[in-house]
């Protein structure tokens, strides 16, 4: 079969042809790579799943993606030789470059995902299991460090192939150091902020805290912030260094939600009806399951504008649940007043209209 005129036609000094046959190449490497992909969801994880050994769980997983670039790679490495440049010699140096770039970095973004990967399946397991939370805290730490070393290491890799001395480079960071201090001090005011909550545990993961006039569930402690999740539903990314700045409320560390209120009942109430009405407070406080039966204080502290005030100060004690638990006492108080015919008071006023003789 003939090939089409057009395409004999030489741009680069290569063809339309070779660059049509380049393209198919890699366009049937990307089709190769979703095959293989597909495959290891579809047939080689169940098979791996059904081995006690768990390393091939995990050497699966993270390989699955770096895998289908490989093989694109390699597919854009086959269809290049293809190729040639005789009169564009700097061509290939730059492809080399491109493509050295590009195998060391998926191979240290696979490397990554395979040291986190062992650590959420071996290390993680095993801090749960013990006493201290500290080693809670740095697992997920040591795993963003493990991300962090991956690509350096494969950025020096980089510039030694382009011929940059790592020994010199090192040394003339020095110079830039104080400068380098100065640029860098929120990030390393974060990282200490971070050392910090390690160490000291103010707060550990799935606590409520407030801080700054925020309040939220603490999700995760990174290197450089720490997310909470605001009792709105919204997602709060606090700097670290704020956590040495500012003080921190832990309301998941308060042994007991204190309540106080008021209770306004009528003037028409009468001594004895007013000490029927603490004595009924008292009562329910004090019976209740969820209520600390030792710190009720229950006092006749007002004479108010409208009404003769009854402070009332608690403790509940089921922390889960402490809407709950002020809704069925106040549910409580309320109906032992109707059948008691206490009146509580609502703002009123009395108008005396005096006759003109």
């Amino acid at each position: 079969m003939a090939i089409p005129e057009f395409l004999m036609k030489a741009y680069f000094d290569n063809t339309l042809y070779q660059y049509l046959i380049f393209l198919v190449t890699v366009a049937a490497a990307v089709i190769f790579s979703r095959i293989i992909y597909w495959g290891i969801q579809k047939f080689v994880k169940k098979i791996a799943a059904k081995s006690k050994n768990r390393f091939d769980d995990i050497l699966i997983s993270v390989s699955e993606k770096p895998v289908v670039v490989y093989i694109i790679l390699f597919g854009v490495h086959i269809g290049w030789g293809m190729l040639s440049f005789p009169n564009f010699q700097k061509i290939p140096v730059y492809y080399g470059h491109l493509m050295y770039m590009s195998v060391v970095l998926v191979t240290a973004w696979f490397v990554s995902k395979l040291l986190r990967g062992i650590i959420d399946t071996y290390l993680k397991p095993f801090a749960a299991k013990t006493t201290t939370d500290l080693d809670d805290h740095l697992i997920p730490i040591i795993g963003k460090l493990v991300n962090i070393f991956a690509f350096v290491i494969a950025i020096i890799m980089i510039l030694e192939h382009f011929g940059q001395e790592i020994g010199p480079l090192l040394a003339g960071m020095g110079i830039g150091g104080l400068a380098f201090a100065l640029a860098a001090k929120d990030l390393l005011s974060n990282l200490f902020g971070s050392i910090t909550i390690i160490f000291d545990k103010p707060f550990k993961v799935g606590q409520r805290i407030k801080l700054d006039g925020f309040d939220g569930f603490v999700e995760e402690i990174n290197l450089r912030t720490t997310r909470l999740r605001t009792l709105e539903g919204r997602k709060l990314y606090v700097p670290n260094a704020k956590f040495t700045e500012s003080i921190v409320e832990n309301v998941s560390q308060e042994w007991a939600r204190k309540v106080k209120f008021e209770i306004g009942l009528t003037y028409d109430t009468n001594a004895v009806k007013l000490k029927k009405a603490k004595e009924i407070i008292r009562k329910i406080l004090i019976g209740h399951k969820d209520v600390n039966s030792e710190k009720v204080f229950v006092h006749f502290t007002e004479f108010g504008a409208y009404s003769k005030n009854i402070t009332v100060i608690y403790w509940i004690t089921d922390k889960d649940n402490i809407l709950k638990v002020k809704d069925d006492v106040n549910m409580k108080i309320m109906q032992a007043f109707d059948r008691a015919k206490i009146e509580m008071a609502f703002p009123t006023q009395t108008v005396e209209i005096k006759k003109s003789k």
